[in-house]
């Protein structure tokens, strides 16, 4: 019977005990500057004559339907920046159509 009583006794303590202590939560660790991009900011500048010059794979300074088919905004709205209505967007067509907003 002392044992039974010890034992109950102990077991009671350790609840009591248990029920004192914070629970735990879960925190999560904060990203490193690494694994994440910055966010663009509004003095980053986009090169649009550059993204015109990867997008022209032929090299000959005109822009196809076929090669503005990379980027799905230049391809949606290619008729519309086709100015002169050739069937190409230049360099300057391009520039203008898609200059960033400011």
């Amino acid at each position: 019977m002392k044992l039974f009583t010890a034992f109950a006794f102990a077991a009671l303590l350790s609840s009591v005990a248990f029920a004192q202590e914070k629970p735990q939560t879960y925190t999560r660790p904060a990203p490193s500057a690494a694994a994440q991009p910055a966010p663009p900011s509004s003095g980053q500048t986009v090169d649009i004559g550059a993204i015109f010059d990867r997008l022209n794979a032929s090299h000959n300074g005109k822009l196809t339907k076929d090669e503005a088919q990379k980027i799905q905004t230049v391809a949606a709205n290619f008729d519309t920046a086709d100015t002169n209505h050739d069937g190409v967007l230049t360099k300057d067509e391009f520039l203008a159509a898609f200059k960033p907003q400011q």
